[in-house]
Parts: C-alpha cells; structure tokens; sequence
C-alpha cells in the first residue's frame, strides 16, 4: 500500500491523463461500433418501415399490365417495384407517334390509388422501334409523391445526329 501512495504522489497527472486517454478510446471505439455496425441490415434503412400500409400486389401487377396490353397501340408492359420506386416499361408498336405514347403514359396513372401515388414514385420508359416511316423513340419520365396527381416530367427527347 505504501508502494502505491509514492506512486500515486509521484505520478498523479500521468495517472489521471492515461486514465482520460483510455476512456475517450472506449467512448471513440462504443461509437465507431455502433455508427459503422449497427443498424439496420436492410440496404434501405428505416425508408421502408411503412411499406406494409401500402401493398402493390401482385395480382394488381398482373391487371396493370393486362389492362395496358389491351390497347392497340402498346406490343408490351412490363411493371417491376424496388423499395419506394415503380418502373413501369411500355414498348409500343412501330409509328407510334411520341405524343401519344406520352398521353397513355399519364392515363396509366388513373389505374394507382391515391395511397400508391403518395407513397412510391414512379419511374417510366416508353420504347418505340424505329422503322422507315419513323425514327422510334426511347424516353424516360418520372412522376414522385410530391409532384402533382396528373403529372409526369419527361425527358427531352432530342434526336442525335451523326456527323460526317
């Protein structure tokens, strides 16, 4: 016990600065645990938590896809659902005018609740072939929860050019 008195009189700073050094490793290495460790192990973290609230069933997959194919002008629909985002791809038939396309395009969204549409985006591609008569077009829109009901923005779809 006197051994630890000298020791303690002696070394008093050393011994209450390595006891500072030691606890802030803990505290940084609790920290450095729990921020790159922790968690969730869902790739989209808490993004999802209300995702049972708002199904998109199979089964409305299917009718969204068979009701879009019934149209003359659309040769296929394809429907996939990645976390909060819908990509509907539309292939329609060659000569299909852009505008057109477009127009059924938003029509589609008539098909989605009111309780899809304030939760996921969606994310769509129209496909047309090119042909002789037409140059076919391939563009992309996207309509999120916070934009309005009736609304998709599309890309500018502006024609590349070669040169020679």
């Amino acid at each position: 016990m006197e051994k630890l008195k000298k020791f303690w009189q002696k070394n008093k700073i050393l011994v209450v600065l390595v006891s500072i050094l030691i606890a802030c490793f803990i505290a940084i290495c609790i920290v450095v645990a729990t921020y790159f460790f922790g968690g969730s192990s869902s790739v989209y973290g808490d993004r999802l938590k209300d995702i049972d609230k708002h199904p998109i069933t199979k089964q409305f997959q299917k009718d969204f896809v068979a009701d879009l194919e019934s149209e003359d002008i659309i040769d296929n629909v394809t429907i996939s659902v990645k976390g909060r985002i819908v990509y509907i791809r539309i292939q329609y038939v060659a000569d299909t005018v852009i505008e057109v396309a477009e127009s059924k395009a938003l029509a589609s969204l008539d098909k989605f609740s009111k309780n899809i549409l304030e939760y996921y985006d969606l994310n769509y591609t129209l496909v047309s072939e090119k042909t002789e008569n037409s140059d076919g077009f391939t563009i992309m829109g996207a309509k999120n929860v916070s934009s309005n009901k009736d609304q998709i923005v599309w890309n500018q779809n502006t024609p590349v050019e070669s040169e020679e």
